[in-house]
Order: C-alpha cells, then sequence, then structure tokens
C-alpha cells in the first residue's frame, strides 16, 4: 500500500459562513451506524503506507517523527491518498493543527478516485472552529453541509480527534466524540480513503499533522420493524 499526493491551487472556502449557516446547525445525526471489522490502521511510525512528497521550503507531504504531516503555504488545497478501495466505511484520525494561522481547513476524505484525480468527500474542520462536508471534484469544492461554528473544535494550535462516516449516501463529521454536521449525497459509492489540507489566503501557511488512523467497515443503524 502507498499512498499519493496531488496539489492543487484553487478556489477553496469561504473565510466565514452567513449568520443563516450559523445558527441552523443539527443537534442529532439523521441516521446511526455501526462499526464492523478493523479494516486497517497506520500509526505513521515507520512510513511505509504512505510515500513522502517535498517541494521546496513550500510544501511537504508525508511521514515525520511518528506523524502524517500536510504542510504547505499558498491559496491551494492538497490531499493525501491512501491507496484502496473501500465502500461503506468509519475512518477516525487524530488532527493537530501546528501552525498559528487559524483561517484554514483540515480533515479526512473518502471515497476518493482511484486515479487521485480529488473526486470525493471531504470532512473539515478549521482553527477557528467551524466544520462542513464538500464534495470535491478536483478543481473546486462544493458544500454539502455547509460550514458552521461547533463548540466541539479545539481551536488554533489543538489536537481534535476526528470521524468521517461514509455509509451509504450518509455522510457525517464527528470531532472528539460529538456529532457536529451531516448529509446525504449519492455521487461517489467507493474509492480511497485520504487526508486534506486547505488554506484560503495567499502567503499563509497550513501546517497539520495526523496520527493513530483506523478504518472500519460500518452499516446503517436501522431500527427493526
Amino acid at each position: 500500500m502507498c499512498a499519493i499526493m496531488v496539489v492543487f491551487a484553487l478556489a477553496l472556502l469561504p473565510a466565514c459562513a452567513s449568520i443563516q449557516e450559523m445558527v441552523s446547525g443539527k443537534q442529532k445525526p439523521q441516521t446511526g451506524f455501526r462499526f464492523l471489522e478493523l479494516l486497517a490502521e497506520d500509526d505513521f511510525e515507520s512510513g511505509e503506507q504512505w510515500r513522502q512528497y517535498a517541494d521546496g521550503a513550500d510544501l511537504f507531504l508525508g511521514v515525520r517523527v511518528g506523524r502524517y504531516h500536510i504542510d504547505f503555504r499558498g491559496r491551494q488545497y492538497a490531499w493525501a491518498q491512501r491507496d484502496g478501495d473501500f465502500d461503506d466505511i468509519v475512518i477516525e484520525a487524530e488532527a493537530a493543527q501546528v501552525s498559528s494561522y487559524d483561517h484554514n481547513a483540515y480533515g479526512l476524505a473518502c471515497r476518493l478516485d482511484p486515479g487521485n484525480r480529488g473526486r470525493g468527500y471531504f470532512f473539515l474542520i478549521s482553527g477557528d472552529g467551524y466544520a462542513s462536508i464538500r464534495w470535491s471534484n478536483g478543481r473546486s469544492l462544493e458544500p454539502i453541509a455547509s460550514a458552521a461554528p461547533s463548540r466541539h473544535i479545539m481551536r488554533g494550535a489543538a489536537t481534535n480527534r476526528l470521524r468521517a462516516v461514509c455509509v451509504e449516501d450518509y455522510l457525517a463529521l464527528w470531532v472528539n466524540g460529538e456529532f457536529v454536521a451531516d448529509a446525504r449525497d449519492g455521487r461517489a459509492a467507493r474509492g480511497a480513503v485520504g487526508l486534506v489540507g486547505l488554506m484560503n489566503y495567499e502567503g499563509k501557511r497550513l501546517s497539520v499533522a495526523f496520527d493513530d488512523l483506523k478504518i472500519w467497515r460500518a452499516v446503517a443503524d436501522r431500527p427493526e420493524i
């Protein structure tokens, strides 16, 4: 297994959510789910599962000191894609913001195009406390669950435990064990798992370190009739 890394300089997330988005966040998930068997895990101690990529001082994607780092400067987004083809899964990982500038976004991805063109679902939080779920076509991002603030996100240079749920057409983001956003979308049914970083501003740096990544098979938890 190895990762594939790509970077594009594209239109990204808005700096702020609207007032309507700020007050309309759901309090409960639409659908329950159940963890099944553990399919894969990465502790990033050896770096064997992910290749490294660097382009001077302004871009690094790879394993350093037991964590996977996404570190770059400028208005762009980057993803690190793990080989593998998954359908209904739950992904969890720790994400630690290292850089000081908080108007950013970072997180997990599921059902990425195996051809590494960036098509798939992004589950994002920001250093200033926002959460969203986005569809990426590899050139731009479309909101599925619009950006909204969450009190469950540790802000700034902090560590958050992220969980992305991709079960059937149901997508959900949990942070530090708490539900923060969900939506339904049927554009992709399976694909690769990834790590994601985004920056909206020229000259600003995003540096995030990921650790303790796990992937489980999962199913929707429907009530018995």
